[in-house]
């Protein structure tokens, strides 16, 4: 060990203190094999303490380490993966090749979404059953997770022979290539042993053509159509451009950016239903604000079956109205109960003015399989607080505000809780803010509005603070008056084998999503699970039901594992492992921190410059691009929502 002594030193007013004891890695540090030695001097060293130099050189050998390891994790999830169920004698069992299922033990163990743990173990075993020397050489230390998912993605198509050849040929040289210097090189491989690959790989991602949306970070979302040809796409693109372009020359001021945006999405979300082009342009020309959406054209709110929830008990169940579960009706998937504007009569749904200017109006088809849930506090301005659209993650108030706007046709529940924000009486509410009708047949979505009983009461004995949303407040302390605790409603629909629509929302509230560790798919797009099956004698009760995506209900039907309820929303799930995963009830409203005021204000908004936009297009060459992950067994998308 060297020691020596370094000084203070000045640099441009400014002193930089250095440490006074310099510390030394090992000569042979560089060429140390990964693995327990290795992990032992690299514990035994302090970043502080190193030259600049030496701590790339630790750098170096950190990262070895670290793909010795995770190569053995992926040993591990490749032999989880393959375990087959625990028996009474104990013996070791393994499956030939995994099932739909074998990830399913590594969700719940590593509390992963159930989409990251089947692209981890599906990664794993691929690397390890299928390319050794990709492994081998994770193992060693030479080479990262991101290189050896490369491999993977780019060898499926090949067989096991012209992926060993390929592997032979590039994993020596891969830790000294990007990775997409890395695709390219397998691509060039690929082509040269099988000449047919480039052919056969177009073929298969047009077969796995789908569309995706997800989340980002900031709130904002992605649209994505992803795997589709090529000449459409090139097709659709130079469309989207021309009525851009052509928008802007009519007078439309946005940023031609921002046009295509607005395009996308109202050639997808229904805006521009039976619209040619020349009005597709007009509408974007004429808009009264740039970012206002247009209601929808050729559509009149019409009437639905009405039911009259206005009685609730002490278990949070609405039953008083009529049935509206049959196909045809009302209800979490086909639209739910409620009444609507008589044909031709849709008015402005307009909530009132926003902090950011006029709200936008409802669009009676909006919103299909759409779940806002907001605090009521919320929407009267009274808290800055996020709300929640389910599966998709949170929103900010001014968003949440927005979207109730545009969803005043929507199935409007409410959620009571105690002063723990647990669920304490739900329902649904015809009462609208003033001007905004009341339940419209061909909007789907939902919103639920969630209140502690004791705000609601305080809300209640001010209306005239409330303005127009006086009446909602009205309405759900006349139900919650009308709660009738005699009668245990959660049993009327017993003997049922499918739960009714009041049921089915008492559900949907209270377990919020999916039933299994860490699932986010949302309840009301979820199967009604009976815990003790029906068949078996289970009744069709709060008590003995859950809400399990469809992945998930055979899992438990199917995968071996078994699931039981001690608590009504209190699940134990049992793994065909024997390892015991609980899920408890959560929180309807979830306690969150006050604003602390910035120290200082928040940069402003950029808009990217729109200088030569007649020179810019959609299609662009893109950057080598990874390929698609090693397919797992087929699933139902909806089981699982984005982001991860």
């Amino acid at each position: 060990m060297v020691c020596s002594r370094l000084p203070i030193l000045s640099v441009s007013g400014c002193s930089v203190l250095f440490v006074s004891v310099r510390q030394s890695i090992p000569e042979d540090l560089a060429s140390m094999p990964p693995g327990p030695e290795l992990a032992r001097v690299l514990a035994g060293l302090e970043l502080s303490r190193l030259s600049g130099f030496d701590c790339v050189e630790v750098l170096k050998a950190q990262y070895r380490q670290a793909n010795h390891e995770r190569a053995r994790v992926m040993a591990a999830m490749a032999e989880v993966g393959v375990c087959g169920p625990v028996l009474a004698d104990e013996e070791l069992r393994r499956m030939a090749v995994p099932d739909e299922f074998s990830a399913d033990e590594i969700r719940a163990a590593l509390v992963l979404t159930r989409r990251a743990a089947q692209s981890q173990f599906w990664l794993a075993y691929d690397v390890v059953s299928r390319l050794p020397q990709v492994h081998a050489a994770m193992h060693a230390g030479v080479l990262d997770e991101p290189r050896a998912r490369v491999f993977s993605e780019w060898t499926t198509e090949l067989s096991p022979e012209q992926a060993r050849a390929v592997c032979a040929a590039l994993v020596p040289q891969a830790p000294q290539l990007t990775t997409g210097q890395l695709i390219e090189q397998i691509k060039k491989l690929a082509i040269a042993v099988d000449p047919d690959w480039a052919r056969r790989r177009y073929e298969q991602a047009i077969a796995n053509r789908k569309v995706v949306g997800y989340r980002n970070a900031d709130g904002s979302a992605n649209l994505s159509g992803c795997n589709l040809p090529l000449d459409r796409v090139a097709a659709a693109s130079g469309h989207i451009d021309a009525l851009a372009k052509a928008a802007k020359r009519a007078g439309d001021t946005r940023p031609v950016d921002h046009i295509r945006a607005e395009l996308f999405l109202g050639m997808t979300d229904g805006t521009y239903t039976g619209l040619d082009d020349s009005a597709i342009i007009e509408l974007l020309t004429t808009a009264a604000a740039p970012d206002t959406d247009q209601p929808e054209r050729g559509e009149d709110a019409h009437d639905d079956n009405n039911a009259d929830d206005s009685g609730l008990d002490n278990s949070g169940l609405d039953n008083s109205g009529p049935d509206d579960s049959a196909p045809g009706k009302g209800g979490p998937d086909n639209g739910g109960p409620g009444g609507g504007d008589a044909a031709g009569e849709a008015r402005s749904p307009v909530l009132g003015d926003g902090p950011t200017g006029p709200t936008r109006p409802a669009r009676a088809g909006v919103g299909a399989g759409v779940e806002l849930r907001v605090r009521l506090s919320t929407l009267l301005g009274q808290d800055q607080y996020p709300a929640e659209l389910a599966g998709w993650g949170p929103l900010h108030a001014e968003l949440a505000r927005d979207l109730a706007a545009t969803l005043g046709g929507a199935q409007w529940r409410f959620a009571l809780t105690d002063e723990h924000g647990q669920l304490t009486h739900c329902g649904i509410t015809q009462a609208r803010p003033t001007s905004t009708p009341t339940r419209s047949g061909a909007c789907r979505a939902i919103v639920e509005l969630q209140v502690p009983v004791a705000t609601l009461r305080a809300l209640a004995a001010n209306p005239s603070a409330l303005g127009r949303w006086a009446t909602v407040v009205a309405d759900l302390t006349r139900q919650l008056d009308r709660d009738t605790p005699s009668a245990d409603q959660t049993r009327t629909d017993a003997l049922r084998r499918a739960p009714g629509a009041a049921l089915r929302r008492y559900l949907e509230i209270r377990d919020r999503y999916c039933i299994m560790i860490g699932c986010r798919a949302p309840a009301c797009r979820a199967d009604k699970d009976h815990t003790q099956d029906h068949a078996q004698g289970g009744p069709t009760i709060a008590d003995n039901l859950g809400d399990a995506c469809r992945h998930d209900h055979r899992l438990k039907h199917h995968g071996g594992w078994t699931l039981h309820q001690p608590q009504p929303g209190v699940f134990r799930w049992r793994s065909r492992l024997g390892h015991t995963y609980h899920r408890q009830p959560p929180a309807i409203i979830e306690p969150l921190v006050d604003p602390i005021p910035r120290d200082q204000a928040p940069y402003s908004i950029m808009i990217p410059p729109d200088d030569g936009w007649e020179d810019t297009h959609i299609w662009e060459q893109p950057p080598p691009e990874p390929g698609p992950a090693p397919p797992p067994p087929e699933t139902n998308p909806n089981d699982d929502q984005p982001p991860f």
